[in-house]
């Protein structure tokens, strides 16, 4: 199993030079209500990340980003106010490889929670039987995390069947990563709808590389008003890239809230009010159920609600 990784001492000039050039995170909306749309029983929030305690669970030393604490007990608290009964735990860049945060919440919660993780290239065999066992479905690929994708990794998390989960932003990241895209040979998952360039409409290369990556069958994608340029809701400029999507893949669509929102400097929405905009997303309350229920109850095996 991969340890956590111990901190460095303050002592290393590199490490104080790291330090003093990160960012912090603004924390979350911690103010927890009900929204008023009542969400189906089974709701998926298919995006979250977990920090903490990092008494136990240290981010990675190199990290450019310092969050607070934003635990296992945090989410589950804020998942039962917002009326969500499942979540896909997903790696984030400030863990660097290490997962034991990852494994103790995948243990708490069998039946809740499965996981993304962001394996090391010389992982184990072994620790991906641990990973598996635990819940963990898929390996995630961020291109601001590592533009490099490791072939041999690739190649041995497809043969495991696991499926890919990628984030990228932009006309030369999408070059970069297309024909490893595009030849994954099992499901996978596109992140924050491939945060296409609002200024550039729907007709943009950027969101018609996502279309092509439904068209292959094997694609999901997670609807998120991550890529919005407005600084607060209702996000209404991602309003036509969403309902582009529901028009031409509604059984292949996941929603993720992306708390506890790292690395984001606008003004923190409460996630209730996040939750409040799925009417008008999604009007149909069938295809609401669809991408917050059974569609993640079938990509990420959850029991049938």
């Amino acid at each position: 199993m991969r340890a956590a990784l111990a901190q460095v001492g303050s002592t290393c000039p590199e490490a104080n030079l790291i330090e003093a050039q990160r960012r912090v995170s603004p924390p979350p909306d911690r103010q927890l209500r009900s929204p008023r749309l009542a969400l189906p029983p089974g709701s998926c929030d298919t995006h979250v990340h977990i920090f903490g305690p990092q008494a136990r669970f240290p981010l990675l030393p190199s990290r450019r980003l310092d969050v607070e604490d934003c635990t296992c007990d945090d989410l589950v608290a804020l998942h039962n106010a917002l009326a969500l009964s499942r979540a896909l735990l997903v790696q984030s860049f400030q863990h660097g490889y290490s997962y034991e945060y990852m494994l103790n919440a995948l243990g708490r919660y069998p039946e809740r929670f499965r996981g993304v993780a962001s394996p090391a290239p010389d992982i184990t065999d072994g620790e991906l039987d641990i990973l598996t066992g635990a819940g963990v479905l898929g390996a995630r690929f961020a291109y601001p995390a590592s533009p490099t994708i490791d072939a041999a990794l690739f190649g041995r998390v497809a043969e495991r069947g696991w499926q890919a989960h990628f984030m990228f932003e932009g006309e030369a990241q999408i070059a970069a990563w297309r024909d490893r895209i595009l030849g994954f040979p099992n499901m996978f998952v596109i992140e924050h709808m491939g945060n296409p360039p609002v200024e550039k409409g729907v007709e943009s290369p950027e969101f018609r590389f996502v279309l092509e990556c439904l068209a292959t069958g094997r694609c999901w994608v997670k609807l998120s008003p991550r890529f919005s340029k407005q600084p607060v809701l209702p996000f209404s400029d991602v309003l036509p890239f969403i309902h582009a999507l529901v028009k031409r893949a509604p059984d292949r669509l996941l929603w993720g809230s992306d708390w506890p929102h790292p690395n984001y400097f606008e003004p923190m929405p409460n996630d209730a009010d996040l939750v409040d905009l799925l009417p008008a997303w999604i009007p149909d309350e069938q295809t609401r159920q669809r991408v917050l229920v059974d569609n993640p109850a079938e990509l990420f095996g959850f029991p049938a609600y």
